[in-house]
């Protein structure tokens, strides 16, 4: 999906920006002592699994979301909240917190809250949906809560936008290294600020686990005893780790080693023997043999109806990790 513009004026605009908040975000109410004089506007870029939402809206009376709701938010996982240009403050059932540019606030998506801005703010949200805060960021459930960014954690926040602009402008395979540019900054900047976000050993492990694969691709040695030596743990705790998620370790180190010679051969002219050897397959035909598998094509075909520069979207959603490409496609065809 590109990237998604709206804009509201005045108290229609007002009524359709509590409408959208609900979509984008969770449900919260808007309230503003003039709305004649309401100003808004959001900006979303869906990234794979996680979605970079801006917001500019003027001076607020409160936005709140109440303990009771009804209907259906557009997560119940947890939105992370950047005040990028805003000064204000989120009252919750722990007390009160400012807003501003030095600060990250977790904010879970059944957590009741109410946000004061008394000057125009700019803001930006990251959206983790329950499924990737189960597997990656089990830590962030909880109350809200906020941390001081570090000075990293600020200079990080701050090519958020242009990433989010980036990814607007992307073909797919591009799209997929900007969702993992994000990644990278999202674990960073949480790490800085110490928010706890790997409360479960298990999940920590898995996390460590696929962090050191996705760097590991092209590795030779790369496989289940390498991984466990790697991370000074037992081959059954990897397997422990992974088989959570419902799969193992061998079977994801193969997924995305696919999911790499997917990218390749949509964006480059690398012959399939050479990714073959690249990526740690016996052969050419070995490769071949599990991609048509997993995609329902032989590489040449795919590599010829998936060719970067297509336009945005025909591969629809794509991110990190293995709820990606790989899934939608399979799906599509």
């Amino acid at each position: 999906m590109p990237l998604r513009r709206q804009g509201f004026d005045g108290p229609a605009g007002l009524r359709e920006f509590n409408s959208a908040l609900r979509h984008t975000l969770v449900q919260q109410t808007v309230t503003i002592r003039d709305p004649n004089r309401f100003r808004a506007r959001i900006t979303e870029v869906p990234l794979g699994r996680l979605r970079l939402i801006s917001a500019t809206v003027g001076a607020l009376h409160s936005s709140r979301r109440p303990h009771d709701t009804t209907g259906r938010d557009a997560t119940d996982g947890v939105f992370l909240l950047l005040g990028q240009r805003a000064t204000g403050s989120i009252t919750h059932r722990r007390g009160t917190d400012p807003i501003g540019p030095d600060r990250l606030v977790v904010v879970p998506g059944s957590e009741a809250f109410d946000v004061d801005y008394p000057a125009p703010a700019h803001v930006l949200f990251v959206a983790l949906p329950r499924a990737l805060v189960t597997a990656r960021f089990p830590g962030l459930d909880g109350p809200v809560r906020s941390a001081i960014l570090d000075p990293v954690g600020r200079a990080l926040c701050r090519q958020l936008p242009h990433l989010m602009s980036a990814a607007a402008a992307a073909g797919t395979g591009q799209r997929l290294e900007v969702a993992s540019m994000v990644d990278t900054v999202l674990t960073a900047t949480l790490h800085g600020a110490s928010v706890d976000v790997e409360s479960d050993p298990v999940a920590a492990l898995r996390v460590a686990a696929e962090r050191l694969i996705e760097h590991s691709l092209a590795e030779p040695a790369l496989s289940v005893p390498w991984l466990a030596h790697r991370l000074a743990v037992s081959r059954r705790q990897l397997h422990r780790a992974f088989a959570a998620g419902g799969t193992t370790p061998f079977r994801w180190i193969r997924q995305r080693r696919l999911h790499a010679c997917a990218l390749a051969l949509a964006g480059s002219d690398v012959p399939v023997a050479q990714l073959a050897h690249r990526y740690g397959f016996a052969s050419a035909s070995h490769l071949g043999a599990l991609f048509r598998d997993r995609y329902g094509a032989p590489p040449a075909r795919w590599r010829s109806e998936h060719r970067t520069g297509r336009p945005a979207g025909h591969l629809g959603p794509a991110g990190h990790g293995g709820q990606d490409l790989d899934s939608d496609l399979a799906r599509r065809r």
